[in-house]
């Protein structure tokens, strides 16, 4: 007799869960490690299961990720994306995320549109090498990677 990977109360055990979300169950036990899913219920015998609406999790986390949010942004955002009561401090923290996102996007935009005029008129605008230059300064100025006492040579910055 084929056991059932559901039993009385809706829920399921990790692999049919991996299997309806289409990831693994190393991924499921990694977003219960990180807080984006809830524990699961145990078994007696200390196997997890999971009621089937954990797949709206993972279904967020995947969306989320997919938008390009790290994994640790992930987990203020799922309970939202889930469709689960949160409270006003999550919302909030979880807007300043979506927030930060959308200027970090529009930064990315201004570059990709310099470098595409770069590319597009090599004559009209700065070589694609200052635009890019630009960028890697940036971003090593944004993980404070850089001195905030003076400006560094970028090949200094990038070696270092």
């Amino acid at each position: 007799m084929a056991k059932s990977s559901e039993d009385g109360a809706g829920l399921v055990s990790i692999g049919q869960l991996a299997k309806d979300a289409g990831v693994s169950s190393r991924t499921i036990r990694y977003y219960e490690e990180l807080g984006i899913l809830p524990q699961p219920r145990r078994s007696p015998g200390g196997t997890r299961k999971y009621p089937r609406e954990y797949g709206g999790y993972i279904a967020a986390a995947l969306a989320l990720k997919d938008l390009g949010f790290r994994l640790e942004e992930v987990k203020p955002l799922a309970r939202l994306a889930a469709g689960r009561t949160v409270s006003q401090g999550q919302r909030d923290a979880a807007a300043r995320l979506v927030e930060a996102k959308i200027e970090g996007l529009a930064r990315q935009v201004t570059v990709l549109r310099r470098l595409h005029a770069s590319v597009c008129a090599p004559d009209g605008g700065p070589p694609v090498s200052a635009v890019l230059g630009t960028v890697a300064a940036d971003r090593l100025d944004a993980d404070e990677l850089l001195p905030t006492d003076g400006p560094v040579p970028i090949a200094e910055a990038l070696a270092g």
